[in-house]
């Protein structure tokens, strides 16, 4: 338990101190950070999980997954758009540019695993097919959701609520089930995890959610609304990550933080939540 504080505390002030580095100097900061979480998190599911071992076709997916995470954001666009503003190019070129080099990126790493399948046929099965192909792509599109989440002009509300509907809801059904749990969730995946857990932990958001809506002085219906199915959208992601240990037999995805495993470990339901998180917020839902 001592290492496992020790390891959040110095966690929390990483992130808190690339935060703050973000928002008070350079905005692009924030995305490298999340560039370089993507690029281990990718690294655990391939390696660890997936069991790829070759170096090659590790090095090409964490590099496609930290390219997507710059590729989407905008403050790199606009850094490069004042450095190459010359008049031959005009803003409407270089974005159509920009979108074409995006979806070059996606075409060649769908190109370059095409041939580390072929080169390593002997070693893959359709498990690590699948994973090479078909994992980096989703988790890099929820990393930059996170960006887009964390860099939005309420980015720090945005932040809160969706470690609201992640962590705040997980602690909530961890104590709850600890106290009074005895219906077993998915006794299959996760034997610990019980009902009144789960309905102990979306009751912690609700009221985190209402204190963060009036500490923000934010509308407080649509947040409240959303909630439980975030909520329950952050267990799915949970027991989706745990899914996938338990059949190839890990406890975690990495040891990177002593007493809480890997990144994957840490982010299993944000990664499901916030891509629905910035589509609501992109549209003027919440």
């Amino acid at each position: 338990m001592k290492t496992r504080i020790i390891s959040g505390i110095i966690m929390g002030a990483i992130v808190i101190s690339v935060l703050c580095l973000g928002f008070f100097i350079e905005p692009l900061i924030i995305t490298l950070g999340i560039a370089v979480i993507t690029a281990v998190a990718i690294y655990e599911l391939l390696h660890n999980a997936a069991g790829i071992k070759s170096k090659l076709c590790i090095i090409g997916a964490c590099s496609f997954s930290a390219l997507f995470i710059l590729g989407n954001d905008d403050r790199l666009k606009e850094l490069l758009l004042k450095a190459f503003s010359i008049k031959a190019i005009t803003i409407d070129t270089f974005d159509a540019y920009w979108s074409y080099s995006v979806t070059a990126i996606i075409i060649l790493y769908f190109m370059f695993a095409v041939f580390m399948t072929l080169k390593n046929h002997k070693d893959f099965d359709l498990a690590k097919i699948v994973s090479l192909f078909a994992m980096p792509l989703p988790y890099a599109y929820a990393f930059s959701c996170l960006s887009g989440v964390i860099k939005h002009e309420s980015g720090i509300y945005y932040l809160l609520l969706l470690l609201n509907f992640s962590s705040v809801c997980d602690i909530g059904a961890y104590f709850t089930g600890v106290t009074i749990g005895k219906h077993k969730l998915c006794p299959n995946i996760s034997p610990k995890k019980t009902v009144e857990g789960a309905v102990g932990g979306i009751v912690s958001s609700i009221i985190v959610t209402i204190i963060l809506s009036l500490c923000f002085d934010k509308g407080i219906v649509l947040p409240l609304i959303l909630t439980v199915p975030f909520c329950i959208l952050g267990m799915v992601g949970d027991l989706f990550a745990s899914a996938i240990k338990r059949s190839v037999g890990l406890k975690d995805y990495g040891s990177l933080i002593p007493g809480h495993g890997g990144i994957l470990d840490r982010v299993d339901s944000i990664i499901m939540i916030v891509p629905l998180l910035y589509l609501a917020i992109e549209i003027g839902i919440i």
